[in-house]
């Protein structure tokens, strides 16, 4: 029975990998054929696997890494992402609106193709323009850590990025479609408009073919449009200039919801320790459970406590205050005169020092604790100046990444 529970554990296991690696790979590979080749393979079944998996699969893997604000440390040691948001929460919500519009724009064009009327075709491609920048932006920010970034599983910032991807490269070859359907032809369409006179002697149609190569409109404005959207290029540029108002009228949306005008920008900007990123963000800390006097010198009132510097320990960046160092200078003195009293005494600290640092939780807990360690402090600096010449540089070496001592 346990050897069959194995084997279907182990099935679900490799249907799992097999949804998270291979078939993004696949798809991504299909799209990028598709887009190059006139024959397409499967390609109404290739976008809907796209959208499908692609936007459960993005969602998954942002939500799997549980990354902080650029304002909130990262606490090492912790079985937690290593690194902070690439996109700020704050301004999450434009990203989502405009990845919302794009999507949208480009089933509504993928459906109705050329049966949508010139002006709502060049909102779809306009949107599809919104939803193809914001991938590009996405995928320059996720760039600086693609390979290195995960929290699960290997090169889940490659594979994040896939989506956005594959987006771009089905908005490029549906555009392509669309445009080249609308323009097909061109000289039949123009005969639609051309203008028709019925010549009694021959009893037959004869189209003016003067009128073939003037205006088919005899408005001005309607005359330019249909000229200007004959060729290729007319309808990129009408949809590329679109876009401007289309953008603006949704970030007005936004703003009437809390959102800032910048926000589109913002929400990859105020990030950090990602390509696009402005702001630093504190120094990643140890995991302080067990510690207490990094506690204290952490979590206490700035103005009591007095934090004077970042120290290293372990290779990792903590605060540090006098009292700390002091204690620490102490430890290490102990150590190298009367290891076997350091021994009693780290025996001690490590019995009743680590319970108590669980119950640090606090300001006010911290500062009680720093008051109460104030005499250990005054006896730790006597010892200190009656047994070392130079009390203070010890002190000062302390959590410099230089001292033989760094548990505390």
């Amino acid at each position: 029975m346990e050897s069959v529970l194995e084997y279907v554990l182990i099935v679900i296991l490799l249907v799992i990998l097999c949804l998270l690696y291979l078939v993004p790979a696949l798809i991504t590979i299909f799209n990028t054929v598709n887009l190059i080749k006139k024959k397409k393979i499967l390609e109404f079944a290739i976008d809907v696997l796209t959208f499908i998996l692609g936007i459960p699969l993005t969602i998954f893997l942002f939500g799997a890494w549980e990354a902080k604000e650029y304002t909130e440390p990262i606490i090492l040691g912790r079985d937690e992402f290593t690194l902070h948001t690439p996109i700020s929460y704050k301004h999450m919500p434009t990203v989502l609106a405009i990845a919302a519009v794009a999507i949208i724009g480009y089933w509504i064009l993928r459906i109705k193709k050329e049966k949508l009327p010139p002006f709502i075709t060049l909102l779809c491609i306009s949107s599809m323009y919104l939803g193809m920048a914001l991938g590009i932006i996405f995928i320059i920010q996720i760039s600086k850590n693609i390979f290195t970034a995960s929290a699960l599983l290997p090169y889940e910032a490659l594979y994040l990025t896939l989506f956005p991807l594959n987006y771009i490269l089905c908005s490029i070859r549906l555009i392509r479609q669309i445009i080249a359907l609308k323009i097909k032809n061109p000289e039949e369409k123009e005969d639609e408009f051309c203008e028709y006179k019925f010549d009694a002697n021959q009893q037959s149609l004869e189209m003016n073919s003067s009128n073939k190569n003037e205006s088919v409109y005899e408005n001005r404005l309607l005359n330019f449009c249909y000229r200007f959207l004959s060729k290729s290029i007319g309808w990129y540029t009408a949809a590329f200039v679109l876009m401007i108002p289309v953008l603006g009228i949704l970030l007005v949306i936004l703003v009437m919801f809390g959102q800032s005008p910048d926000s589109v920008i913002k929400a990859f900007t105020e990030t950090s320790d990602w390509t696009l990123s402005q702001e630093i963000s504190p120094p990643p800390i140890e995991d302080y459970s067990g510690h207490y006097l990094c506690t204290v010198a952490l979590k206490g009132h700035k103005k009591l406590v007095k934090p004077t510097r970042m120290g290293i320990r372990h290779g990792v960046k903590i605060v540090v205050n006098r009292q700390l160092c002091v204690a620490n200078a102490f430890e290490q003195l102990i150590q190298e005169r009367f290891p076997l009293l350091h021994k009693r005494i780290r025996y001690a600290y490590d019995k009743y020092g680590y319970p108590l640092s669980k119950h640090i939780t606090t300001k006010g807990r911290a500062d009680i604790v720093y008051i109460l360690m104030k005499p250990l402090e005054w006896f730790f600096l006597i010892v200190l100046y009656s047994f070392d010449i130079k009390p203070e540089n010890r002190i000062a070496m302390q959590y410099t990444g230089r001292t033989k001592i760094e548990a505390r």
